[in-house]
Order: structure tokens, then sequence, then C-alpha cells
């Protein structure tokens, strides 16, 4: 099975790396963390030529649950927040499949579609990806990428290109925050590609503030064993 690892801290960085790398028994799919010690770890590992489906700068974003700004159309019902049906997994997973090609730069293969259905059943066994609804139709997705009891990371963030431009992302984002908050999550982060200024100014838009990190995510487009 093949990883991607996320990486954090100055010391011991290439002792650490490599003694991680080594316990996991793992191939390398990817690297994430601060923007310098992506850097640091590709050449650690041999890996700074490896071909890659993406190398980009990212920004973190937090923000304080009670500073969450609830979009209009979410405060009115004219659109709805929830956890999905069991009859919408089949959409869910063709949106993640286009989600991984467009975010992520991968390429649709045959394994694209099981690899994502595993991903959307595991995300709803544990109840962490919700649906926005306008009418019947389902308009936007978000998940979490990671949780603890006080803090969240939101991702998977997906529209389809036709109905983008309409506040769906803003709303499907806000409405997950407003049931974490209800069980009484404090606070959430994202990342967001440097020059990906339509997202910014979606999550600027319920109350996201950059923190000044930049991290660094790279996957690789095959996987390495060490």
């Amino acid at each position: 099975m093949d990883n991607a690892y996320l990486i954090s801290g100055d010391v011991y960085l290439s002792e650490v790396v490599q003694a991680v790398v080594a316990q996991s028994g793992r191939a390398i799919s990817g690297i994430s963390g601060p923007a310098a010690q992506v850097e640091a770890t590709k050449s650690i590992l041999g890996l700074s030529n490896r071909t890659t489906q993406l190398d980009e700068s990212e920004i973190l974003f937090s923000l304080a649950l009670p500073d969450l700004q609830i979009p209009q159309a979410l405060a009115s019902a004219k659109v709805q927040c929830r956890l999905p049906h069991p009859d919408e997994l089949e959409l869910l997973t063709e949106w993640c499949v286009a989600y991984n090609v467009e975010a992520l730069g991968q390429i649709e293969t045959t394994s694209s579609h099981p690899a994502c259905r595993l991903v959307i059943e595991a995300r709803q066994a544990t109840a962490t990806h919700w649906v926005l609804v306008a009418g019947d139709t389902l308009v936007a997705y978000s998940a979490f990428n990671a949780s603890l009891p006080d803090i969240v990371q939101i991702g998977g963030v997906w529209t389809p290109p036709e109905l983008r431009g309409k506040g769906y992302a803003k709303s499907v984002v806000a409405g997950s925050l407003l049931n974490a908050r209800s069980l009484l999550v404090k606070r959430a982060i994202l990342f967001t590609g440097d020059n990906n200024q339509a997202a910014q100014a979606v999550y600027r838009g319920i109350g996201f503030l950059p923190t000044g990190e930049k991290y660094g995510l790279v996957l690789f487009k095959e996987t390495s064993k060490f």
C-alpha cells in the first residue's frame, strides 16, 4: 500500500524522515507539511527529480467557529446542508473522481472509481461528509479530512463546474461547520493553493483567515518504495 507522508519539525528531520519511511514499509505517493521541510524531505529521500502530478505551495487558513459567518442562502433555508443519503453515494463517488482529477492532478483510470468509492463509504460510516441541496438537487459537497474533539480540517470541497458561482461552496462548508460547532468543536482549518484566488475568496467569505504559514503538497505520478 502506498502512503502520503505528513512532516513537521526541523530537529533531526533527516533521521525522523528516514525512520518513519522505514517503519511504515509503504511506498511514498506524496509529501505534505511546511513548505521548506517538504523540499528538504524530497532531497533526503532522493525524490527531488521525481515526476509529480501536483507540486504546489498552499496557504493554511484557520477559523474560530464562534466567528463562522453563515451565508444568507443557508440561514434562510434556501439551501440545506445535510449528511448524504445512501442512494447518493454513487454520485458522490463520481464527484470524488472529478475532484481528484481537477484538484489533485490525477489521471482517471479503471481504479479511480473503486478507490473513491472506498473513500466515500468511509466518510459515510463516520458521518464526516456533507452535501448541499437546492430543491431536490445535490449542488455541492464538503468533508472533514481529519478531526479531533476541538478541531476539524476541511477537505474535498466540490461543486460541479456548471453550478459554480452561486455561493454553494460557502454554504456547504458553513453547514458542515455548524454541525461541528454543535458538537463543541472550536476551530476549523483548511489548506488551499497559493494561486487559487477563487477558493480563497470562498473561505474568506465565511470567516477563514490565512495564518501566514506556507505549506507544501507534493503528489508523485509514480510511487517510490524504500
